[in-house]
């Protein structure tokens, strides 16, 4: 075998390894906050698998509450629990429209603990349910890391909606068995398919999809057709109804 084919193969390895450690996070993640009895609790383990999957050292989750944000899950060094940060300047930014991640480097963040403000990498996500931001993922790190891929910014998106129906769970009563399923079967689905499921209640086109996450009419199609598939229902209407039950909706 020639070299260039070598390598070939090991790259296609290692891709495969990645995408199988995406998939990993975002299902292991989901039956962390269905199974947890205390949210908070969850919360926390869900924010570390996050900042150990993208090699970080730091990370924290703010709740969106009115005067500004509060700290419900924190590791390493940034805020702690509990301490809350005016809304404004680039985290404002972040949380409106069109709610996109934004990936800093070598900057000064207001997220840091004490003097040492100054960090290598700061990765700051929008916790988007549906047409809102209901707060934030911020993924920090000191040290010169591998720069997160696309995809990895995906799956961190596709993170972000699990963590946003956990901060506005809106049936804590819910039978556990019933938060298992939904879990489980979220995780079936790539973390743009989750994207798309979330946008189904909403009535959208698939064009209208496509325009919402920057891809092709056609591309739209395809997931929601494999999300039918996957979660075995007959048309994007059960699909709504079903992401609605689950939480997700306007």
């Amino acid at each position: 075998m020639q070299d260039g084919s070598v390598r070939a193969l090991r790259n296609e390895l290692r891709g495969k390894e990645s995408e199988a450690s995406r998939l990993r996070l975002l299902e292991s993640s989901a039956l962390a906050l269905a199974n947890a009895p205390d949210v908070k609790i969850a919360l926390a383990e869900v924010l570390g698998l996050a900042v150990r999957h993208l090699a970080a050292d730091s990370g924290v989750i703010l709740s969106l509450e009115p005067g500004g944000l509060s700290v419900v899950a924190a590791q390493g060094n940034v805020l702690p629990v509990g301490a809350r940060v005016l809304l404004g300047g680039v985290l404002a930014n972040v949380m409106q429209s069109p709610h996109q991640p934004l990936l800093r480097e070598h900057i000064e963040s207001r997220l840091r603990l004490g003097a040492a403000a100054k960090v290598a990498l700061e990765l700051l996500l929008p916790l988007r349910l549906t047409n809102a931001s209901q707060g934030l993922l911020a993924i920090i790190s000191d040290g010169s890391n591998i720069l997160p891929t696309s995809d990895d910014i995906a799956t961190m998106q596709a993170l972000g909606v699990l963590i946003a129906g956990a901060i506005q769970r809106p049936n804590p009563s819910k039978p556990k068995s019933s938060r298992r399923a939904a879990a489980t079967a979220m995780a079936q689905l790539t973390p743009r398919e989750q994207q798309v499921l979330v946008l189904l209640p909403r009535g959208l086109s698939n064009a209208e999809i496509a325009q919402q996450l920057g891809i092709a009419t056609g591309t739209a199609k395809i997931h929601v057709e494999r999300i039918l598939h996957k979660l075995g229902l007959g048309d994007r209407t059960q699909a709504a109804v079903r992401a609605v039950e689950w939480g997700y909706k306007l």
